[in-house]
Formats: C-alpha cells, structure tokens, sequence
C-alpha cells in the first residue's frame, strides 16, 4: 500500500549521533538546518526522513547576482573575502527584514483567513486569463498525500490533472516559473531535479503558456507584464516547503494584492463536474498601503534572499560523507563533453531518457572514482579516534558497488522505454527502502541530472525526443529491481531478462562505458557484481483503507422506470445472487422500534403543508379573512405604484382577447361597411372636429403663458410645453404648439448669442430647438406646409447647419441672407452637433401601427412575435436587454388563461422572494375577475409563507416551492391545471446554488412556458435542449392516449372539441431581441485632494489589443452617440494619415450625410463601422490600437477604504448637483449597506443644523414648554368643564385649542427640512400616501431608524430586511419619493426600480459579468429616462475592464442528481395517484439534464451514479428490492436541501444518541433542557446543517477572540463513532460500486496523460521471465489509474475517501463530491486539517449577527442568510419528529422545539433604534 509522505509540518529531526558530528567546514548555518529539515521529506524517499543537513556539508564560493535591483547595495562582487565575511553578509542581510517579514506574514495570514470559497470560473473565462505560480503548483503536486517521492510519472499525471481540470472547463491561463526561485531548492537535488523537468515537460510536451524570463516578482520585466496583461486572479501557495520560501511567496502575494490582483490559495483547490473552487482573497487599499510603505525594505530582503541562495548555487565544491570532495564545476564540464560525444554517437536523435541515463551514470561513476582516489590521497583528514564510527555510518559505495546501483538504473531505465504502463502497473509491492548511506551518491545522480537537463535545453542542434521526459525515473522499480539482485537472486532465483530488453540494456551500459571513458567499471553482466546491502527493510503502515474488498455485484433491483432509463448499461453489470450474504442481510433489517412510540413508516407531511400557511380565501376564520382582505389591499396599492393608477383590466370569462389585425377575422370583416358602421364613422368625425376646436382653445389660453415662461424660464418653460403635448389629442394642435416652441427657442438663441460676456455657450438651447426641428420633421412631416419648411431651413442656417438647410429648401437660398449670421452659429458640423449632444433624442425606427391585442403601447416587431407564440399555445425562450419590455408578454398570457376559464392556471416562477411580491402585486391590481366562492386570482407560495396556493388562476412562486408540488404524488390534479409556467430570469439556471431545480422544472412540466431573461450567450443550446424535452412530452402524450381507455366521443363534444383546440403546442421558439433600449455611458470617480473626478469612461478602453484579436469585440459592448465621435476623433488623434478618415468624418459618412434627422440606427452604422476599422487597423498595425486604446484611458486615483467611507455622502451630493438621481448604490456587504445609509443621513442632519439660526434651537425648546404648559391647562379646563358646565370655561377651552394649534403651526416650521437637507421630492407623494405607506414598517425591525432614512428621500435594500420594509422602500423609490437607496445585489434581478443612474460602490468577488449587467441594468429604464448612468466608485480600474469586456456566461447545466432527489423520485413514484404521469416525470428528471445534453459520456456517467444511489439506499434501509421507499425515507427526503447530514442524522436518531444527550429537568412541572444540553446539540447539529469551512491557515492566527466561538468544537465521541460507522459503510459501498463500473471506462485514455495526451500503452513484454515476475500484479487494480498504481495505490485505496479522487479512472467521471460522505477531518493538498466555522454555535451563544462578522468572517448578509437557512432546518426537523412520534412528550421533540424557539427568538428578536 501507498503511505502518505511527510510534509513540512510533519518535520523529523536528526537523531543525536548526526547532530553532534564534526562539520568539516563552516559553510553550515541556522537557516540551512531549518530548510533541510523543512525539505527533507521532500527530497528525500519517504523512508529517508532521519538525514540532517549533515549529509551534504558545502563551501560557499563567490558569483554575480542573476538579476539587478533597483536599490543601493554592495554587489557580491565587493564582498569577497573569506567565508566568514560572505556568511556575516548574509545573516545581517536577512537579520535586519525579519522584522518586517514577520509583520508581513501576519498581514497575508489575516487576509487569507478571510478568504471566501468561491467558484473560480465564473464569467471571465472567455475574456480574461489568471497566473498559477509554477513554484505553487510544483509544491501542490508534489506535496498531494498520494504521490510517492521519486515516481515521476505519477508526479506528471497529478500536475496534468490539475491543469486539465481547468482547460477542460475552459479556463485560459499562463504558468510562471521565477529564475530566483530556481536557488532555493540547491541543496535539494532531487527537488531542483523535478522542478525542470515540470518546466521542460511543460514547454515541450503541451501547449500551456509558460513563463520563465522573469527574475521575481518586483522586476521591472514582471511589472511590465502585469500592466500590459492583468490577471483575473493569482493561483499561490500560502506556504512554502521551507520559511525562507514562504517568505518568497508572502513577498509575491503583497506585491500582487497591492495591484488589485486577488489570491487564491493553491492548496485549497477543489473540483467539481462542472466547477472549480478556490480560497479566494481580495485586495484592499491596505495591501497597496503596506507595500508602499515597506517597498523599499522588502525589496532589500528579497535581495538578501537573492544574494544567499545565488551565491549557495554558484558553490563550485561540496563535500559528500563528509570527506569526498565534489567540484561542481568538473561535473558542468564533464557533461558538457558527454553531451557533445553522445550527439556525435547518436547524430539522428536520441530519447531523452537514454541520454540523462546514459550520461548521468557515466559522469556520476567518473567522479565517483575521482573522489575516493582523492580521498585516498588525503588520509590525514578525520583520523581522530571518535570520528571512526561516524565514517563507517557514512562509508561511500566502492567504485564497484557505484556501478551496480547504476547498471540496475539503466536496466529501469530499459524497462521505462520499453514496457508498457499496463505491465508496469502490475509492479509488486515491497517494504523495503534504500540504505541511509546510499543518499548523498542518489543526491550526486539527481545533481548531475539537473545539469544535464539544463545544458540540454542550450542545445538546439540536436533532435531530442523529449515525450520521456515525464517517465525519466521510477524509483520503486529501481529498488524493485535491486530487491531481485540482492535477494532474490542471492538465494539462486535465476531469471532471463528477454533477448529485446537485454540487447537495449547492453546497448546502454556500452554507451555508458564509452562516455566515461571505460573506467573500470565492468561489463554489463552480470548486473551485480558485489555484495553489499543497497536495501534495509523498513515496516510501513498501510495508508489506504482495511477494508476487505467483497465479492463484486450489484444488488438485484426490480423497477420499471431502472430498466427504462438504465436497462442498457444494467447488462453489462455483474449482479449478486440472491443467496449472497448482502442480499439476505437486507431481509433481516427492521423497522427502528428501540422506543415503541418513534414509527418510521408514519407518513410524514410534505413540505407544502409545513409551509406556513397566510389564511386564504377558503379561510372559514373571520380574522383570518380580514388578514387576508388587508394583504390583498395592500398589494393593490403596492401594484399601482409598478404599473401607474390607470392600467386594470376586469376579466369577463369567455371573452377572448381581440384577433391581430392581420388575422382571417379582421380580413372577412373590411369587406364590405354596413350602415351602423357608416353612422358610427360619422359620429367619430363630428366627434374630432370638437375635440379639434376644444384643444385650439387650450392652446389657445396656454400658448402666450408658455411662450413667456420659455424666455424666462428655459428649463419649465419646456416641460410644460411637452406636458402639453402628451395630453393633446389632436395632430394639427400639437404641431402649431411644436412650431411656437421652436420660435421661442430661436428667439432665447439670438439674445443668448448678442449677449457681450460669455465665457462658454450653453448649448441646451441649440438642443432644445433641434429636438423641435426633429419631431416636426418626423411626426407632422404630411402636416408641413412650405412656410414650415421655410422656417426650419433658416433657423438651421442660422445655426450653422447650411447643408441641411439646403436640402430642406432651396427658397431659402434664392431669398438670401445679406447681414453676418456666423454669431450665431455652434461652429460644429450638423452630424457630429446631433451625435455628441442629442444621442438620447435620436429616434427609433418604432411601429406605427397598434396592435389590438396592447392597448397602452404599440408594441415592436419582436413584442408582436411574444403574443403570437402565447395565441398559438406554444413555448418561448425570451432573451432581450434589461428595460426593453419583454416581461409584458408574461402578464398577456395571464390575461389569457383568465379569460379562458375558471380553471387554467399559470405558474410565475421567480428566484428571489422580493420578485415574487413584486409579480404579486402587478397582477393584483393588474387583473379583477369574478369567480366561483372560494377561488381568487392570485395565490402565493414561498419556503416562508403561502396563502391561496391551490386555489388561485395565477400562482407567484420561487423555484424550490414549485418543484416540492410537482414532486408531491397527491398533487398531481393541480399540476394537470397548468396552462403556462413563466420562468422569470431563467439564467439561474446556470447558478451555483439552487440552479439543479430549475432544470427539474423545465424537464418535469408538459405545458408550455415563457423563459425569459436579459443575460444568456448561448441561447440556442438552450433552446435546443427544450426542443428535445418537449419532443419528449410529445411522445409520452401520445403513447399514453394510444394506450389509455376509448372516451366517449359523443358525451360532451363541446367540451373536448375546445380542449382540442386548446391543446398545448410542443413548439419551442427563440425570440431574440439584442438591442438595449437606452445607452448607459460609464463613469469613474475617484478621490483626490478631498474632491471627486468623475472622468468619462470610454467602451474601448476596456479592450486591449490581444483581447480583441482572440475574442473580438463583446456584442453588447455598445457606444453611445457621443461615444461614437469620441472613438473617431481619438483614431485621427493617433494616426493622421489614416486612409478611411475623411470617409468616416461625421459630416461625410453615408448615413449622415446632409441629414436633417439621424435616426438611432444611423448611429448603430455609424458604431459598427468604427468598431470594424479598429479591427482592420491590427491587421494593419497593431501598435495604433494599442495607442488608441491607451489614449482613451482614463486615469485615477486610489485612496484608503475609510477616506471613500467618509466623502460618500460628498459624492452624492456631487450626483445630486449634476442631476444624476435618483441613483442605486450597490454594495455586497449589508453592513455597508446600512452604514451608507446612516452616514448620508448623519451629514443630512449636521448640514441642517449648519445652516439652522443658532436661535432657533432656543426657540424650539420654547414653543414646546409653551406647548406643553398649553395641553396641560387645557386638560384642565377640560376636567373642570365636565363637572359644572360654564360658558366661560367654554370659552376658555376655544382660546386654549386656538394657542395651540398655533404653537403646533410654529413647531410645525421649525421642523421642516430646508430642500438642501433632504433628498425627497415633495411634490410626488402626498403626506396622507406616505404615511400610509410608512404605516407598513409598524412592527418590523429597526423600523425607527428606516423610517428617519425614508423621511429625508433615503433607504437602503438588502436581503436580510423583512419584505415589509423592502416592499415600503421599492414603492417610496418608485414614486419618486425617495432618490438614494444603497443595495445589495438583491435588486439585481428583476425588481422594477427604474432609476437614473446605477453606482458600484464596492468591489467584491461575487461582482461578476452576470451581475453587472444586472444591475447595470436598473439604470435608464424604458419610459423612464433617456440615457442610464452607471458610475464605479471605489472599483479597481482592472476590474472595470473586465466587467465591460466579459461576455455573459454560457449556460451549461449543473450536476442534475443527488441521492436524495433519487429518493423524492422513488417517493413519487411509489405513492403517486397516476403511476404513468409520476414514472413519465422521473425519466424525464434523469433523461434530460443539461449537463449531459449531445455529452453522451455524462450520461453514462449520470446512468452509474443513479444506479450507485439506489444501491446505497436499499443498503441503507430506505428503499426495498422492490424500490419501495420504508423506514425513515420521508424525514430523510425532507432535508434533501442537507446531504449528506440528512444521512447521518438519521443514523445518529436510530442509534438513540438523541435521546442519550437530551436529558430534561423538570422546572415547575414542564421538562426544559440545561444549557450544556442545549449547547452540545447545536454543535451536533452545526456539524450536521452548518458546514461553513475556514482557511488551514485560520489556526494559525495569533488573535484572541473574547467569548465568541470561531472555530466549531468537534463531534462528541459517541456521535463520532456513529459517523465513522455511517462513513465506513459508504466507503464501502462506494469502493465496491467503482470497482463494479470500473470495466466500463475508456482504458485508451486512462494510459494517456491528460494534458499532452502522451501514450503509455504498449505491447506487454512476454519473453522476459524477469518482467513478470517483478511485475505480477498479485494486487488487485482494476479500479485505479495505472500513473496511481506507480505510487502502489490499489484497489483496496479506493476504500479510502482521500485517495478516490486522485487514484479513481479519469474516465468515469463520478466525483467525490457526489458521494454522501460526511468528512470529520477534512484536508487540504498538503494534509492541512480544514477547520469548521463556528458561527452557528457562535450565535446561539451571543445572539449577535454582529459578533459573527467581526470574529467569523462572515459578512452581514451571509451571516443572516445562513442562520435563518439553519433555524429553518431545525423546525422542519422537530416538525418531522413530532409526526414520527406518538408521545408529545418525548425528550428529543421538546429539546428540538426549545432549540428552535430559541434560534427563532433569537434571530427575529426586535431591535429597536
């Protein structure tokens, strides 16, 4: 068996003998010792721990720096001298940065225990590549617990693994290999050795980028680099093999950190099917301010680590047992020599393996002999009496025994070329390990191969074949070779070594001979010639499991829906016999009856009836009714104020919407008038020339008032003009009010223009009057007269525009204008004036015709297309940008489905809980119809709430609710009502978390659906994939009414004639829509000098030249207008010469030019066209783009975290004055959310306060005693009035009542807020609605605090937030009451909250592509604004490239099973009422994953898993042979959000490890549990439900943490046991399943690497008696990597959970992640121990969700999410046990009762301001 090697925290000492030898020089210090130590189980074999830096003793010598630095240091140069003073040099050197190194290793520290793990390649995988440090990587591989030192094969398959994973999910990276680096690992040849062979391997053999021509991190070269190719993130090792490397590292972490470059941690990395998943770290201002202030002494530290381990690497001697002399520099030579004589023996090529073989050997042996003749000569050293047992410990091999050892090397090496990897996997296993003494001549071997191999790769004129390089050695073959010779074959076993692999051997040693000169070193047989042991024998633990491999079979199962979906690969599965002792083992398993009361097979409720049910219209409670009766209310006022007061629609059933009016029914009706139509078209006339004459007196009234305010007034002046025209209803009117508006805006032009002082002309005016000339020319065009036309061509020569004003008239000309008009003229070009000032005012090419089936909008082409696929039945897959209006089809089908029947349904499924209110509310006040007592149009359900779920037309839903009624086997008449399911953001589908329901959902419903969403690349697939799912629903449909019963055609045809119209179509559609609506223009702010710069961010200066020719430009990287002319006018800036220059001059382009009116797709031209010359330009030259691109950059500023804190609401005072609101403030972090908030607030309160008369404070104070002196007499005189009635006191009371009111008039204007004060507009929400409004926050959380933040216009958003306060806050923000609110990204999807501008206020990991365009997204809404805005605030320049550039992701699908779900499907099936409809479902759930859509191999993959899941629960008691689910299936199924602790809590629970714990007191007569109790079962629990995992590096973190509980305190050792047993079995069961599959994976593959794809197969060697008896493969390995079995992994490892994912077949692809095993003891690569996060326990504790950001790392929102998640679980858990039990008074139920009314306690507990 494989045993783990020791890694560097796992150091051995030397033993006392070794440690107090004599050194023979004084070349040893501190540092070398620790290193060795450090390194030891890595350079060594891992039986080889014990050697101590005594074995290889050096002599420094002097050399020159491989690099320069910028800073003032003595050269090496000029410190030579003795040893002693290069020695002192050093140690003061690295002496005088231990300080700032160790402060620099508690910063990285601290900022790695805060990393998140997250998924690495989330959208910036198309668009941005990320570095792995190939020093990282070497020391992640070779450290992996299941590599053995010295199998080099194995080595390269583990790190081709590594990056395979990465390529095969397309991630793009470049590897860097430091040339400093290289010095470290001097002393430790075996390293030094492997590490450029990686390099090599890499380079030669694959096509991964790899970069080797950086000296380190702080280079100029490297920094270079990183500017010109900024990585997304920086794969690191946290730690080094030694301190001194992990020095290096932290250096390189610090330097990539301070340039906004985010770690993740190597060691930690993890995988998935479909993900990849790391530690990740994010930069902060501090890292940049660290290095800053400490750049110049790191740089002086990493010098001295330069200078010490350069000048370590040019030692030209060194002394082996302690007495033979090395020269470096002789052995440099001598291979030099070698190589150039093999290329002379060998000028045709040679194998890379037979060359390092041949010459390491030859110049090895010839040195060898150098030495000990050297040493022959020098008898006079160590001749003291002590030091001789100390020379017999170390005794070098004779000149004989050297060339044994490496005639059985080559005789390996043979074997490596010439056997295939299938027979030397067979590779016996044996214990024995070679001879401590043997070490420093195995070191001098690996010395001479590292130089060899250096050398080699200077030569370029010879044809070597590098595919060995991977394979150069395998050490266990060696001793497995030299076992036979020394023991073996001692004893007379006597075998033939095969006439081909003895010729190649004897072949190799002659060439060996001849290199070295024929130095007396023997023939090549026999191959031992001396007796002296090489090996000792050395006991080794076994590493992988004890577990017995069992006989191998499946259980036999008997179901239908396994031989529908399994049936074809079930045949080629072995199968136990039912006499087998597993099978009968089942038979004998019963029911868990320790207490008589618990019953597993009581059914249990489904998770509809847990949910907590909102009385509903079926509600026989009368307060319940009126509940309901107030929600309902409420979301009708909340729905107005999404979709305005006007729009309702009554529903009248059987009334069907109105045909298009292409349709055969508006055909056959324009045939021929009929009288009523005559009078009725009679009537409308005489009714429009009233209405005509009414709006002429309007204007008529209005027109003088206007005109006067536009003079004084521009702005109002304007806007009531236009708020004229929307309520005119006459052409001819509108068009004389557009021509007075445009005569006073000339007129405002001329006397602006005559004005003497103007330092800069305000050109509103200019594009006021354009904006006129455009809609009259536009909209009245068959309106104009000629005196119109006139007018307009001379307002437009007026302004300069004498080309247009040409083409619109040529009278003008003939007329003439004598006098000098050139005043006022813009002096700009009509085209380039239109494209940089009115791109928000350019037109559409929109419609014209209305459609009758939308009366409130003329839809577009492509909205048409959405009601047609609703008229016709059919699905739609729906992709348009955010605001472009594709969710109005939703509510067309609801109309629909409500007109036709009472009995349709539609489901609306929505992911988050704020869309679902929202969706509610629109249809609420949306839709009014009259149905049948006890039915409404609306219902509700959410993992929270639900009320009207079964009864309603239209039910408002979240994924996870939907697939619980779907999966219900007593639901599926409701199910059969579904008309349409509308999936509202269907791009969660590809999410992280959750994303596996939506796919359940799709492939589970037969009706049709609308998926829409704004943010999906690859549509099309999507589409495919539905396309097969509906075919497949379509044949079911059929096969089932083909099978099924004849009906009675003649009962009810009516009826069954309309159904046959009605009947769903299986048609998929994909509507498309790419064009955004509004433009969004960016903006960067920064801060300097405590004022803001907010700088245009131009589209292209995210490009970069090399993303450009590899991607292309993103197609929604659009410009605007005003964009547009910037691009151009900066490509004349860099290249005057250009030739397509005066083509593409605004005023010259063919779509502009002498064009009165650019419409919006001339400028779309306009766009495409530059965006085209950009990329002939790096056909042309690519170092214009590069220039262009640059030019357009924009520069900032970076500033301290807290500096960008406290200027915030500076900033937004900024926006306010540039009328940028109202704005979104995203942020990830809830607690910034609010802070935001408050502090904007705070500023608001102490501007007041500035500017309040300091008086009036005093006065305030005065009204109010007054006041209450007032209240107090007038209770008073009210008391007295009642006891004797006086008119006096009447009238006393009448004067009091006067006096206060005011007094309360007097306070009320004190109070007010002066406008500067507040962000509210007053005028949009009057103060009887807001406090209606405001009456809505009564009993929430913090109400008092939000409330004062509504009051001023500001609120924040956030997930955490009951729904009543985000409700208040989305309906104040839409009626314009509030214009701040700071967010999470929890309004990202879908919340209508149409707003100006969109800010990003923080950057975070989870800010990606996808949220981006989210959020991005809020801003400039359809109808709302005419341009968005989106401004990064405190966003790395880096990172805001990235987000414009990525594309969105590609959809791909997620991992679709687990066992839990098999479960729920086995549940369905078993207890359904329509067995067919519940089997049709479950094929469907495993036929049809997106994942394995055209992935044939997934689906056998997804086919084995299934089959492993249901072996697993008929072991496990769940299901019988039958598949029939018993025993505890339902409380299991319940927590199927849990696995696999849904497992291991039912074991715990039948164990009766619950009931052991939960002992109660009895406290007034009522059984309570102590707090120990309590505690212990939430740290059980917590264990089990809150799995959050920590950094290995956490444990290392020197930081008190008062009373709260960080890290999450271990299983109590009973419950331990149980989860070892529970773990045992699945170990088991899983070892025995990949052993039984294991046939069934692609074995031509598994005998290639990964990543280059190099074959290892062969034929076998059959003549060589030698072979297989060194290779008989006695070990089972039919399950494991034949690279695995290199490191003596067999089948009996796959037992072990740490070994499966590394020893397992590649090819057949079941992840770890996969198998229910729940991990005690999880670690990293390196054997780090992962630690829990205790913030569950940490919280039961405080009550604090504070306590858990500040010491548990996490922040606000995940804190709250993941204990309400955890307080969720332990209701449906004592909800579950208290069915399962008959006693209410058992202890378990009332200890998870008081556990869960204190959590909930706890965390719902009010918080008062």
């Amino acid at each position: 068996m494989a045993s783990a090697p020791t890694t560097s925290n796992e150091k051995s000492s030397p033993s006392n003998s070794e440690s107090e030898s004599e050194s023979d020089t004084e070349g040893d210090s501190y540092d070398d010792i620790e290193t060795t130590e450090s390194l030891s189980s890595f350079d060594q074999s891992e039986e080889e721990d014990h050697l101590s830096s005594e074995d290889i003793i050096e002599e420094p010598a002097s050399g020159q720096l491989p690099c320069q630095f910028e800073i003032d240091e003595e050269k090496p140069s000029e410190v030579e001298g003795t040893e002693i003073s290069t020695y002192d040099l050093e140690r003061s050197g690295l002496t005088e940065y231990k300080g700032i190194l160790r402060k620099l290793s508690s910063l990285i520290l601290k900022t790695l225990s805060k990393s998140k793990m997250v998924s690495l390649l989330k959208d910036f995988v198309e668009s941005e590549f990320f570095l792995i440090d190939g020093d990282s990587l070497f020391i992640t591989c070779v450290s992996n617990v299941n590599f053995k030192k010295g199998q080099t094969l194995h080595f390269f398959y583990i790190v081709e693994q590594f990056l395979h994973d990465f390529i095969q999910k397309e991630a793009k990276f470049e590897i860097v290999f430091f040339k400093d680096a290289e010095n470290i690992y001097f002393n430790y040849p075996e390293l030094l050795a492997l590490r450029t062979i990686l390099i090599q391997h890499l380079e030669y053999n694959t096509d991964v980028t790899i970069h080797t021509e950086f000296s380190n991190c702080l280079s100029p070269e490297w920094e270079l680099f990183l500017k010109e190719c900024y990585p997304y993130f920086l794969i690191v090792s946290e730690e080094g093999i030694t301190p001194h490397q992990t020095d290096f590292l932290n250096i390189f972490i610090i330097h990539a950190l301070q340039k906004k470059i985010n770690i993740v941690q190597s060691l930690g990395i993890e995988s998935d099917v479909l993900r990849i998943y790391g530690h990740c770290a994010s930069s902060c201002y501090l890292h940049k301010q660290f290095f800053e202030m400490h750049e110049i002494q790191l740089r002086h530290a990493l010098h001295a680590y330069v200078i010490e381990y350069y000048q370590k690497s040019q030692k030209t001697e060194i002394f082996l047992y302690g007495h033979l002399k090395l020269n470096l520099g002789y052995m440099q030579k001598e291979i030099h020599q070698n190589l150039s004589l093999l290329q002379n023996m060998c000028p045709e090529g040679a194998d890379i393996r037979s060359v390092v073989c041949s010459i390491a050997c030859s110049v090895t042996l010839k040195l060898h002999k150098k030495m000990l003749h050297d040493a022959q000569d020098s008898e006079n050293l160590n001749t003291g009496t002590g030091n001789h047992n100390m020379q017999d410990l170390k005794k070098p091999p004779t000149l004989n025994e050297a060339a044994d050892l490496c005639r059985m090397y080559c005789l390996s090496v043979i074997f490596l070329q010439y056997l295939p990897l299938f027979q030397r996997a067979k590779s016996r296993i044996i214990t024995y390990i070679w001879d401590r003494t043997l070490s420093p001549f195995l070191r001098m071997l690996k010395k001479c191969e590292f130089f060899i191999l250096k050398q080699l790769k200077a030569r370029n004129n010879w044809n070597v074949n590098f595919t060995g390089l991977p394979d150069l050695t395998d050490n266990i073959l060696w001793k497995n070779i030299a076992y036979y010779y020394e023991i073996e074959y001692s004893r007379g076993l006597n075998l033939g070594l095969g006439d081909t692999l003895m010729q190649e051997y004897q072949k190799l040693w002659n060439t060996v001979l001849t290199l070295s000169g024929d130095g007396d070193f023997g023939g090549p047989m026999p191959i031992r010639t001396t007796s002296r042991l090489f090996l000792a024998q050395k006991k080794t633990s076994p590493r992988g499991s004890n577990q017995e491999i069992h006989k191998l079979g499946l259980i036999p199962l008997k179901a239908e829906i396994i031989d529908d979906y399994a049936g074809d690969i079930l045949s080629e599965l072995p199968f136990l016999s039912s006499d087998d002792p597993v099978v009968t083992s089942l038979l004998k398993k019963k029911e868990f009856d320790e207490l008589i009361h618990w019953h597993s097979l009581r059914p249990l409720s489904d998770d509809f009836e847990r949910t907590r049910c909102n009385s509903d219209a079926k509600s026989k409670d009368a307060k319940g009714r009126k509940e309901i009766q107030k929600l309902h209310h409420f979301y009708h006022v909340f729905g107005k104020s999404l979709i305005g007061s006007n729009r309702s629609i009554k529903i009248i059933r059987g009334s069907a919407l109105p045909p298009p009016e292409n349709s055969s029914v508006q055909k056959k009706r324009k045939h021929q008038k009929t009288n009523a139509e005559k009078f009725i078209e009679e009537n409308q006339k005489r009714q429009l020339a009233k209405l005509e004459k009414r709006e002429e007196e309007r204007w008529n009234n209005l027109s003088l008032h206007i005109e006067k305010e536009i003079k004084e007034n521009p702005t109002s002046g304007i806007k009531r003009l236009e708020d004229f025209l929307q309520t005119c209803l006459v052409k001819s009117v509108k068009l004389t009010a557009e021509m007075v508006g445009l005569d006073a805006c000339f007129k405002l032009w001329m006397e602006y223009c005559l004005k003497p002082e103007k330092e800069s002309r305000d050109l509103s005016i200019i594009i006021n009057l354009m904006k006129r000339i455009h809609i009259i020319h536009e909209k009245y065009s068959e309106l104009l007269q000629n005196t119109h036309r006139q007018k307009l061509a001379k307002y437009l020569k007026y302004i300069g525009f004498e080309n247009l004003a040409h083409s619109l008239s040529s009278q003008v000309q003939e007329s003439g204008i004598t006098k000098d008009i050139s005043k006022y003229s813009v002096h700009m070009g009509a085209a380039r004036f239109q494209l940089t000032y009115m791109g928000p005012y350019l037109f559409r090419e929109e419609r014209s015709d209305p459609d009758p089936r939308v009366d409130h909008f003329i839809p577009d082409t492509w909205q048409r297309e959405l009601l047609d696929v609703v008229d016709n039945n059919e699905s739609a897959v729906i992709v348009a940008p955010t605001s472009s209006g594709k969710t109005y089809a939703s509510y067309y089908c609801m109309e629909k489905i409500l007109r036709e029947s009472n009995e349709g349904l539609v489901v609306y499924v929505a992911p988050t809980k704020a869309l679902v209110n929202q969706v509610v509310g629109t249809v609420c006040s949306l839709f009014t119809k009259a149905l049948p007592k006890g039915l409404v149009v609306c219902g509700v359900f959410t993992r929270d709430y639900r009320h009207d779920t079964l009864n309603c037309q239209i039910l408002v839903t979240v994924p996870q609710c939907l697939e619980i009624l779907l999966l219900s086997p007593h639901q599926q008449q409701w199910v059969k009502r579904m008309r349409y399911v509308i999936f509202d953001e269907v791009h969660c589908l590809g999410g992280e978390i959750g994303a596996e329901v939506w796919e359940h959902l799709l492939v589970m419903i037969r009706c049709p659906f609308l998926a829409l969403s704004a943010t999906i690349s690859n549509p099309e697939h999507l589409t495919e994939w539905l396309v097969l799912i509906k075919r497949y629903w379509q044949h079911v449909e059929s096969t089932m009414e083909n099978s099924g019963p004849s009906q009675n055609t003649l009962k009810h045809s009516k009826k069954q004639q309309r159904k046959r119209i009605e009947k769903p179509s299986y048609r998929v559609r994909l509507v498309w829509y790419k064009e955004r609506y509004n433009d969004l223009e960016k903006y960067v702010c920064s801060l300097k000098d405590n004022d803001f710069l907010i700088e245009h961010y131009h589209p292209c200066a995210a490009l970069t030249v090399n993303h450009i020719e590899k991607y292309g430009i993103p197609l929604d990287l659009g410009f605007s207008p005003r964009e547009s002319i910037l691009l151009y006018d900066a490509m004349v800036h860099i290249w005057p010469e250009w030739t397509r220059m005066q083509e593409l001059e605004p005023e010259e382009f063919r779509c502009f030019k002498n064009k009165i009116v650019i419409m919006r797709a001339d400028a779309k031209i306009y766009e495409e066209e530059l965006k085209k010359e950009m990329i002939r330009w790096i056909h042309l030259d690519p170092s214009k783009v590069n220039q262009l691109l640059k030019y357009l950059k924009t520069q900032t500023f970076d500033s301290a975290e807290t500096e960008k804190q406290r200027m915030f609401p500076c900033f937004v005072e900024k926006l306010k004055e540039m009328d940028k609101l109202p704005a979104i403030f995203f942020s990830y972090n809830i607690h910034s959310v609010e802070k935001s908030a408050v502090r904007l607030l705070m500023d608001l309160i102490s501007k007041q306060n500035t500017h309040n008369d300091p008086n009036s404070e005093r006065e305030k104070k005065n009204l109010y005693k007054k006041l209450w002196k007032a209240i107090r007499s007038q209770k008073r005189n009210c008391a007295v009035f009642l006891k004797s009635d006086s008119s006096a006191r009447i009238q006393r009371i009448i004067l009091m009542e006067a006096e206060i009111k005011e007094i309360m008039k007097h306070l009320k204007k004190h109070g007010e807020v002066p406008p500067a004060c507040t962000y509210t507009d007053r005028t949009a929400v009057d103060n009887q609605t807001l406090t209606k409004i405001l009456l809505r926050l009564r009993g929430t959380r913090q109400r008092y605090k939000l409330h004062n933040l509504l009051k001023r216009g500001i609120g924040y958003h956030h997930g955490s937030m009951e729904y009543k306060q985000r409700q208040v806050v989305e309906m104040l923000f839409r009626l314009k009451h509030v214009k701040v609110v700071t967010a999470t990204s929890s309004l990202a999807l879908g919340i209508n909250m149409p707003c100006r501008s969109v800010v990003f206020t923080e950057d975070s990991v989870f800010l990606d592509a996808l949220h981006f365009r989210q959020m991005s997204g809020r801003a400039g809404r359809r109808g709302e604004d005419l341009i968005g805005n989106v401004f990064f605030y405190d966003i790395p320049l880096p990172k805001i490239e990235r987000l414009l550039k990525s594309n969105v992701p590609k959809l791909k699908g997620q991992f679709p099973l687990s066992i839990s779900l098999v479960l729920r499907l086995m549940l369905l099936i078993a207890k359904a009422d329509d067995k067919e409809d519940a089997k049709a479902k479950a094929l469907s759930v495993l036929q049809h994953s997106l994942m394995s859509f055209r992935q044939p191999k997934i689906k056998y993959m997804l086919k084995f898993y299934f089959i492993y899941s249901l072996q697993f629960l008929v072991t496990e008691g769940y299901l019988n042979q039958n598949c029939i689910p018993i025993g505890y299936s339902g409380l299991v199924s319940h927590l199927h959000y849990h696995e696999p602790a849904n497992f291991v809590f039912v074991s715990l629970l039948e164990k009766s490890l619950f009931h052991k714990l939960c002992i109660p007191t009895n406290i007034d007569g009522s059984k309570r549990f102590s707090n120990d109790v309590m505690e212990t079962l939430v740290v059980v629990l917590a264990n089990l439900f809150g799995r959050q995992y920590l950094p290995p590096c956490v444990k290392n973190l020197k930081k008190k943490f008062s009373h709260s509980v960080v890290i999450l305190d271990d299983l109590p050792k009973e419950f331990v046991t149980v989860v070892e047993e529970y773990n045992n079995r699945i170990r088991k069961n899983f070892g025995s399943f990949l052993l039984t599959i294991s046939k069934l994976a692609d074995m031509r593959k598994e005998y290639q690497l990964p990543l280059s794809e190099i074959d290892f197969s062969g034929k076998d060697s059959e003549d060589s008696e030698l072979v297989s008896h060194l290779m008989p493969g006695t070990e089972s390995r039919a399950a494991v990597s034949p690279f695995a079995c290199l490191s003596n992994i067999t089948d009996q490892d796959l037992f072990d959970i740490d070994v499966i994912n590394d020893a397992m077949l590649r090819t057949v692809d079941v992840n770890i992640k996969n198998v229910p095993f729940l991990c005690l003891d999880k670690r990293d690569k390196n054997g780090r121990k992962c630690p829990l996060n205790g913030y569950v326990l940490n919280f039961y504790k405080t009550g604090s969700l504070s306590a858990l950001t500040s010491d548990n790392w996490l922040n606000m929102g995940d804190a709250f999410n993941l204990i309400r998640s955890f307080t969720l679980t332990i209701q449906s858990i004592r909800i579950s046990l208290s069915e399962l039990c008959k006693d209410e008074d058992d202890n378990v139920v009332l200890a998870f009762k008081q556990l869960s009314d204190a959590f909930k306690t706890k965390l719902w507990k009010k918080i008062e301001d």
